[in-house]
């Protein structure tokens, strides 16, 4: 009877240790990228402030050409989007220009993607941006301030939502909604109101 009691209270606490790791690597896996994303986002930056690219050091091929810098005033995001938003890029920058989109110089949407939860989360707080909220794209010498206008949920296949027929110029912002979860898009869209010299053409303030 008391090897069976040893028995069991080794298989308890076995299950308590197995159930604290479940529960704690979500948050070591959003640690891990997030450090991981940040390391990446902190040298492309460094790179954009001197007039190079975020890879120049590695490769030397990448320039500021091939991106953009994004900042979000309200939610404290600033970060170098590269062009393009496969899997690759989200992991390593965190956000990435969606190509079939409108770049800042053409009419129709500038579509933006970025991780809600994990490799940075630098749209974690996307849904608190309200409409009359300022984007600041600084693109080519130039800086693109859009205002929010609205946000809007859609399912994941509904990539018609980015398409701008209008012939106007904005932007998208799109993340995954509810948090912690794909089931859903959330995209807050914007309009372009000016376009100003850059007071740095690599990067803003």
């Amino acid at each position: 009877m008391l090897a069976s009691g040893q028995t069991l209270s080794r298989l308890s606490t076995l299950c308590i240790i197995v159930g604290v790791l479940l529960l704690l690597s979500p948050v070591a896996w959003v640690l891990y990228t997030g450090r991981e994303a940040s390391e990446v986002q902190t040298a492309a930056l460094a790179a954009w402030e001197g007039g190079r690219g975020p890879e120049s050091a590695a490769s030397g091929h990448v320039s500021p050409g091939d991106g953009l810098l994004l900042t979000i005033p309200r939610l404290d995001v600033r970060r170098f989007v590269p062009e393009g938003a496969t899997p690759d890029h989200l992991r390593r920058y965190g956000v990435g220009r969606i190509t079939w989109t409108a770049l800042p110089t053409g009419s129709g949407l500038l579509g933006i993607a970025g991780h809600r939860t994990t490799y940075g989360a630098p749209f974690f707080r996307l849904d608190r941006l309200q409409s009359g909220d300022v984007i600041l794209v600084d693109y080519g010498g130039h800086r693109y301030t859009y205002h929010v206008q609205r946000q809007a949920t859609v399912t994941p296949e509904r990539a018609d939502a980015l398409q701008e027929g209008t012939g106007g110029r904005g932007i998208a912002l799109v993340t995954c909604t509810p948090a912690y979860s794909a089931a859903f898009r959330l995209i807050i869209f914007g309009s372009l109101d000016q376009v100003d010299l850059a007071a740095s053409v690599h990067g803003p303030q």
